[in-house]
């Protein structure tokens, strides 16, 4: 059996539309849930207001294959980002302490 693999996705969100970027995040969110191989997600929010990335995005899937499979499902919601741009990349663990 695979590993999970890790979702990390940061986020440019122009200032004054952070609101938005979030409840949109929330929408995806509860979209992607349900669907099989989902683990879970965290949306972090950079403190440094100034930050070229305002956000990151760390979810875990059972395959990369399933991950796949759920965007391509999702996609119409997905794409539906109110302002910003996400730059996604999937990742396996390489070392842990």
């Amino acid at each position: 059996m695979s590993s999970p693999v890790v979702l990390i996705n940061v986020f440019e969100v122009p200032v004054g539309t952070e609101n938005a970027f979030v409840e949109w995040w929330k929408h995806c969110s509860e979209a992607l849930k349900q669907e099989p191989g989902f683990i879970d997600a965290r949306l972090h929010r950079n403190l440094k207001t100034a930050a070229h990335f305002q956000f990151i995005n760390v979810a875990h899937w059972e395959t990369g294959e399933l991950l796949d499979i759920a965007r391509s499902r999702n996609q119409e919601i997905l794409q539906s980002i109110p302002a910003g741009k996400g730059y996604p990349m999937l990742c396996e663990v390489a070392v842990q302490y």
